[in-house]
């Protein structure tokens, strides 16, 4: 099931990466054309898509383990990963906002956002890093549940599931904590501690704990029917939340509306894998292997180009023009990150692995 996993990592990242181009694109004064105009409706998402697979991941690779030692093991493994990826592109990002961005540069916390603990966007400085702090609340609480055997920790998860859902429905619709007035005035932690978004992470893990299984026929209806899910929270987004589903005070709705279609995409891209059926080998383990990278990296590059007149030099260009512009510089975008996970960030990895003494 990697494979297709790592193709969905993939699609996901380089949902992101159209999303934000398509602002550039728009910066120009050129029409974004249907590709951006559907980046803008649901690429976001893909942020979505991320925190499925990561509790899908997470709890399918240590069904068997339990116990402080273990417990211990998987945040080693996590920490080496997030951090070998994340610090080279924090300190690229530094180098280049300080010139590109200095106002948003000057308001970041440099220190918080290395230790990606968690904190209001405008203080950070990677704009996108906001969702590697949630990755690593969720591996402190799934590094919690690791000191329980596997029948308990199902049980726990089930039951935090329904408690985080029922506190986030009674907010939303009761106390109305997520309307535009009310949400600014909560402290951060407020939103952070119970967010809707960990509701994702824990379908990814249900999903895992259940080991679903059925034909080819049905996996592929459970994937139709999340794209076209996902497709029709895109239209939603739109139409009723004007565009602005993304915004903090919707995450209720964005999760139901985005979260559920991710969830369904993986069962069924799991499944086929299950019956053979995969996504092309190569290119799903580069790219998906390079999806972390590209993640953290588009935004950095994007800038950088704003910064050195490419937007400036698009001005009055052809619509049709610009578009190809920017999607040959997405393509580049995910070429030039494909080479750095196999140059760089592989071998940075291991480093970190061997410096933390990971086992395996």
């Amino acid at each position: 099931m990697l494979i297709n996993i790592q193709f969905l990592r993939f699609a996901a990242a380089l949902a992101v990466v159209v999303y934000h181009a398509g602002k550039h694109v728009a910066a120009t004064g050129a029409d974004p054309g249907w590709l951006f105009r559907a980046g803008e409706a649901v690429g976001f998402a893909g942020v979505d898509v991320f925190f499925v697979i990561s509790g899908f991941i997470m709890f399918h690779t240590t069904r068997e383990s339990a116990g402080a030692a273990a417990a211990a093991e998987f945040l080693k493994r996590r920490v080496a990963r997030i951090y070998s990826g994340y610090w080279p592109f924090f300190l690229f990002a530094a180098l280049v906002f300080s010139r590109a961005r200095p106002e948003h540069f000057a308001e970041s916390n440099l220190l918080t956002s290395f230790l990606l603990w968690p904190m209001p966007l405008n203080q950070v400085l990677l704009d996108v890093s906001w969702t590697l702090s949630y990755e690593m609340y969720f591996y402190l609480l799934f590094t919690v549940l690791m000191l329980l055997i596997a029948r308990r920790r199902a049980a726990l998860l089930v039951g935090t599931v329904v408690l985080i859902a029922v506190l986030n429905l009674v907010r939303h619709f009761a106390w109305h904590d997520f309307s535009p007035e009310r949400f600014y005035t909560h402290s951060f932690a407020n939103h952070f501690l119970a967010s809707p978004f960990l509701l994702e992470f824990f379908a990814g893990a249900l999903l895992a704990i259940s080991n679903a299984r059925g034909s080819a026929r049905t996996a592929g209806w459970l994937l139709t029917a999340g794209v076209l899910g996902f497709a029709a929270a895109g239209v939603a987004n739109v139409v009723v939340y004007d565009g602005n589903i993304e915004q903090g005070y919707h995450v209720v709705p964005r999760v139901l509306l985005f979260g559920i279609p991710s969830v369904l995409m993986l069962l069924g891209l799991v499944g086929l894998e299950r019956h053979g059926r995969v996504a092309p080998r190569r290119f799903s383990l580069d790219t998906g292997g390079a999806s972390y990278a590209i993640y953290l990296s588009h935004t950095i590059l994007l800038v950088a180009t704003m910064h050195l007149g490419l937007n400036a030099a698009l001005r009055g260009w052809p619509d049709l023009a610009v578009q190809a512009v920017f999607l040959l510089y997405c393509a580049l975008i995910v070429a030039v990150n494909v080479v750095y996970y196999r140059l760089a960030e592989r071998p940075l990895h291991r480093l970190f692995k061997r410096a933390l003494r990971v086992t395996r």
